[in-house]
């Protein structure tokens, strides 16, 4: 092969890597463009919901799958505003929500999944041979920090209303994940303060100062990843106590609860 031949392979080989590079770096940019964003909004301020919404099918019923869908959406949002919402207010807000936060569900979610669609009869006793009922079951992300900016602006919550919610902490003796534990519930959405309140073998007591329901809470601690361990969260209601949050912690691949 000549010298000449020799140069030009070099020279198109040269030229063929500053091509695929810059090709490579704008995808790169394409992606960083495109990603970021969703990146930073915080696992925090996403509820995951699943809902199911239902529309019954007449005659003259058109577009029945965005009905559906439509309020499937709402069902959703729903659960998010019981998240957020005082239980004891809720009826006496029926009228605002409708006008103020369910006109326009669509608006709080930020993505979804239609996880089935079917039609069943509906056992309805007025209709003969029931009315065929049209369903969609979805789970969507809903934009907790609009969805609270929207209440807030409505009149429905206040802002940087506290309340204290108690946690119990079972089968865990290992310190450093108790640590990180309590250190990620106090970086959790709307937290502004944890302390403790008991030590005792497996059983450690904590109050968190919040401006969240204890539902949304408890989805805040579900989120955090704690490695090497499963943990399962439950709400402990009775007549005579505030609602509560249990958390059990169950370790993984051999790991000791010490």
């Amino acid at each position: 092969m000549s010298r000449n031949t020799d140069l030009r392979l070099k020279t198109q080989d040269s030229m063929l890597k500053t091509v695929v590079y810059s090709l490579v770096s704008g995808v790169l940019s394409l992606i960083i463009v495109f990603f970021i964003p969703s990146l930073a909004l915080s696992q925090s301020s996403i509820m995951h919901i699943e809902a199911m919404g239902s529309i019954a099918i007449y005659e003259n019923t058109a577009d029945a799958d965005m009905l559906a869908m439509e309020d499937a959406f709402k069902k959703a949002v729903t659960k998010a505003v019981e998240a957020l919402v005082p239980e004891e207010e809720l009826d006496k807000l029926v009228f605002i929500l409708e006008d103020k936060i369910y006109n326009n569900t669509a608006r709080y979610i930020l993505n979804y999944r239609i996880i089935s669609k079917e039609m069943m009869e509906d056992e309805n006793p007025v209709t003969e041979g029931g009315v065929p009922v049209y369903s969609v079951y979805i789970e969507a992300n809903i934009a907790v920090e609009l969805l609270t900016k929207d209440l807030i602006t409505a009149g429905i919550i206040q802002e940087g209303e506290v309340r204290k919610i108690a946690i119990t902490m079972l089968n865990l003796r290992n310190y450093k994940v108790f640590e990180f534990f309590r250190s990620n519930i106090l970086k959790a959405r709307g937290v502004k303060r944890v302390y403790y309140i008991s030590f005792a073998r497996d059983k450690i007591g904590l109050v968190v100062e919040t401006s969240l329901e204890v539902q949304a809470l408890k989805q805040e601690i579900m989120a955090i990843d704690v490695k090497e361990w499963k943990i399962e969260a439950s709400i402990v209601s009775g007549i005579f106590i505030s609602d509560r949050i249990e958390v059990r912690f169950f370790p993984l691949k051999g790991q000791v609860s010490q």
